[in-house]
């Protein structure tokens, strides 16, 4: 997981690191056993701090379904996966074995397109930087992090 890399990188700068996920425990530490991170994971199973933060998510369209595509296309090619139209994801998910679970699946479903974010959060509990998922770009941010430069200055930004 990037966010792992990311996290050593501020934890070296006192910034500790808390990974959010909008799914059980359960099912957190399923998916933790294939994809471990290096970092502390909350299960957020109602998605209620992903609400309280403002993070927005989407009905599932046409649109949406060919930016997620597109993504995982991406991804495929740059880990070198001959993959044929639409198999993508299922490529991926071979790669190291997980298998998606009724959990997984009733997850998509209630949670419809649950859109990502970063925040740094300053001592005082308010929200000093932000990064949403597709609030810049609209569908060609799906799946857009930002880099660990940019996350790191914003953190050095804030110990100034």
């Amino acid at each position: 997981m990037l966010l792992g890399k990311t996290a050593e990188k501020l934890e070296r700068i006192g910034v500790p690191t808390l990974a959010v996920v909008g799914s059980s425990a359960e099912s957190v530490r399923l998916y933790l056993r294939y994809r471990p991170t290096r970092c502390l994971v909350g299960a957020d199973p109602e998605l209620a701090i992903h609400g309280a933060y403002g993070v927005p998510r989407a009905p599932v369209s046409p649109e949406l379904r060919g930016a997620v595509e597109s993504s995982a296309v991406n991804l495929a090619r740059e880990l070198r996966l001959s993959v044929a139209a639409g198999g993508a994801h299922e490529a991926i998910r071979r790669l190291d074995g997980y298998q998606v679970t009724d959990n997984d699946r009733a997850d998509f479903q209630r949670h419809e397109a649950q859109f990502t974010a970063q925040f740094l959060i300053g001592r005082d509990g308010i929200v000093r930087w932000a990064n949403v998922e597709c609030a810049r770009d609209g569908l060609a941010g799906i799946d857009k992090f930002p880099t660990d430069e940019e996350i790191l200055a914003a953190a050095s930004a804030l110990s100034d």
